[in-house]
Formats: C-alpha cells, structure tokens, sequence
C-alpha cells in the first residue's frame, strides 16, 4: 500500500516523515537513496523497512560512542539504549550485534571490574560480589571472577585496615572503637571474622 508523503522535518541526527498521519524516521542516506520527498508516494513497506533500519543505525553508532569512553555489561548498556529508545526489539537487536562483533563481553568486563575493586579499591569480596551483581553480571561469573581475586582480597584486609584506621585503633581495650572499625570494614565487604583476626593482630605488632 502506498503512503502520501506530507511534511519531512530535519531533526539533529534524521528525518521525521509525515505519510497519511503516521511519523517515520528516517536517515538522509535513505532519504536521497528512495527519493522520498514532499508529495511523492511511497509503499509502507518501505517506509517501514526504512525506519527501523534508521532506528537500528542511530542505536549501533549510540552505542559504539558509549563504548568509546568505558567498557559496559550487557545489562548496563540494554538499560542505557532502552532509556533513549524505548524499544525493546530495537534493543535486543542491537546487542546481539554488539556481543557478536565482541563489542560487549561479560566475562571481559566482569574480570577487569572485579580486579579494579580489589587492587584500586580495595573492597572485599562481599562488596565486590554486591557491585557486580548491580552492573547485572551473572551469578555464576560473578563468583568465578571473585574465586580469581579472593586471596588478594584477603591480603588487602590487614593493609587497609591500618591505612584507613591506624589513628583510632590506639586502645586495644576500647572496643567501641573497635567495633566502629569493625563496622567500617564490614561496609568494605569484609568478613567480620577475618577483620576481628587482622585487629588482633594489629594490636600484637603494635605491642
């Protein structure tokens, strides 16, 4: 069925075409490429090939100019494209292509997160699980990354201890401090356990 072509309006990235009251957007490529201009006829279909083409186009380059800048999850970026495109086909189009071409990898972006948590944060494994988890990585991949990193984790633990808290920890006795630091420490995912032991221990070398 052919559409009336009525009114095209040149917005910042395509065109918005007007054919029998229904809005279609289009690049200018595809524009030039069908001749479709003002008062020519056009078959619906092809307007409608031409729009999601467009639609998919503009997604991809969104995308690939988000990943120019920092690396994202496959969660992270659906969620991303979904607030500007609202559509969920279009989404899952584009990241198939995305995670074919390479251009989104979990286990990638999972292992470099986890290890920038552990060395340049210094978060425990709970909080690293808890962070991953929120970037939508998978449970399963998300404790395969944290088996990788546990043992630094737990060798950060006496180090980060006496960088964040040297200056309250002077009473061995004082255990609301203590407990303040237990806190503390918990909050960067560390076990109460091991951070109970590393006090301890801290208290000894001090003595």
């Amino acid at each position: 069925m052919n559409m009336n072509i009525t009114q095209i309006i040149r917005k910042k990235t395509y065109y918005e075409v007007t054919a029998d009251g229904e809005i279609f957007e289009i690049d200018g490529e595809f524009l030039r490429q069908y001749h479709i201009q003002t008062g020519a006829e056009t078959a619906r279909e092809i307007l409608e090939e031409l729009h999601a083409k467009s639609r998919f186009r503009r997604a991809y380059r969104r995308a690939s100019h988000l990943l120019d800048e920092r690396e994202y999850s496959y969660c992270m970026m659906y969620q991303k494209l979904m607030q500007t495109y609202h559509d969920e086909l279009l989404c899952e189009n584009v990241m198939q292509q995305l995670v074919q071409c390479g251009a989104i990898n979990d286990e990638r972006y999972a292992k470099k997160f986890t290890e920038y948590l552990v060395r340049a944060k210094h978060y425990g494994i709970y909080r690293v699980r808890q962070e991953l988890l929120k970037k939508g990585i998978d449970k399963r991949l998300a404790e395969t990354c944290l088996a990788e990193f546990s043992e630094i984790s737990n060798e950060n633990l006496s180090a980060v201890l006496e960088k964040k808290y040297a200056r309250v920890l002077t009473d061995e006795h004082d255990r609301q401090t203590i407990q303040k630091v237990i806190a503390g420490m918990t909050r960067l995912g560390y076990e109460y356990e091991p951070i109970k032991q590393a006090i301890e221990e801290y208290f000894r070398n001090l003595n």
